[in-house]
């Protein structure tokens, strides 16, 4: 007993260290980190190596150390590129169905439900895109207001009366008196719905992600900002006295409005004179801010 008992805990101790070294045999094994080899897919990706990409997204996949949110995040990154990139719309749809399945409640899911369903039009799935499109829709929620009623319906997504008035409110006042009888409102609904549709159809399919028309969406950005800037800070400064209207009448009498009478052309000397104003307030403005950045002009750059 007392010679077996010598060997016991040597015997253990080494069996332990064989244990340990198999384990650390068994992670090297795996090779490079989940992150390291999603990078790599990524530059494939990046040098257009399509094929390859997808290949490597994939070997990650046989990973034993991957939970689901990571394996739903590589197929939807798999499925994106066979989308986007290789308009392989088949895989691409599998691979998004496969996203959600692991991890329905991925970040992605907004985005990968509108190209599943976009994906399964492409392949003439039709009725398969429209299950999926009602599935992926909003359950209908209450009206926006008391008193409101729906006055189409796109899948499960209703269409409220409220919506159709704040756009008509939205046009020139001489086009909202033509949509005021019930036939007129009835025809700008259906624009309005054919309008809804051709956008989510594009939507679908990533237009919303192409480089002409984000650069586009930037450049009305920045007017619509600059537009509205303009009017709560030039305009105030503005200010417009009947006298001096009459008095740039008076100058520009002849060589503007060619000796007509004032009562005439009154409306279009004020629309002249608040012209000439503004772009004056305009030009201050500009100076105000270009000396308070600094502002230098490099002319000698522009050949």
């Amino acid at each position: 007993m007392k010679s077996g008992s010598r060997f016991q805990y040597p015997v253990l101790a080494g069996l332990l260290l064989v244990s340990f070294i198999l384990a650390s045999c068994g992670s090297q094994g795996q090779g490079p980190s989940v992150d390291e080899r999603t990078k790599l897919a990524g530059d494939l990706r990046d040098n257009k190596l399509y094929s390859a990409a997808v290949d490597e997204y994939k070997s990650i996949l046989n990973r034993s150390d991957l939970d689901d949110k990571q394996r739903g995040n590589i197929c939807y990154l798999i499925a994106r590129v066979y989308f986007d990139d290789m308009k392989d719309y088949e895989n691409a749809a599998a691979y998004y169905v496969r996203a959600r399945t692991y991890d329905p409640n991925g970040t992605y899911m907004a985005e990968a439900s509108q190209n599943l369903v976009a994906s399964l039009e492409k392949i003439g799935h039709i009725v398969d895109a429209k299950r999926e499109l009602n599935a992926s829709a909003d359950l209908a929620p209450s009206p926006r207001q008391a008193g409101d009623v729906e006055v189409a319906r796109i899948g499960n997504k209703p269409v409220w009366l409220s919506e159709i008035d704040r756009q008509i409110q939205n046009l020139p006042p001489q086009v909202q008196k033509q949509l005021l009888s019930v036939d007129a409102k009835k025809q700008f609904v259906r624009q309005y719905v054919g309008v809804e549709l051709l956008y989510q159809a594009a939507l679908r399919e990533g237009y919303d992600r192409d480089p002409k028309i984000l650069e586009r969406k930037e450049q009305l950005f920045k007017s619509l900002l600059v537009d509205r800037y303009v009017v709560d800070k030039v305009m105030p400064a503005v200010k417009i006295d009947s006298a001096d209207v009459r008095n740039f009448y008076l100058a520009n009498k002849d060589t503007r409005y060619k000796g007509s009478p004032y009562d005439s052309v009154k409306a279009q000397v004020f629309l002249d004179y608040q012209g000439q104003k503004t772009e004056a307030a305009y030009a201050d403005y500009i100076a105000k801010l270009a000396q308070s950045e600094q502002l230098e002009f490099l002319d000698q750059n522009i050949k």
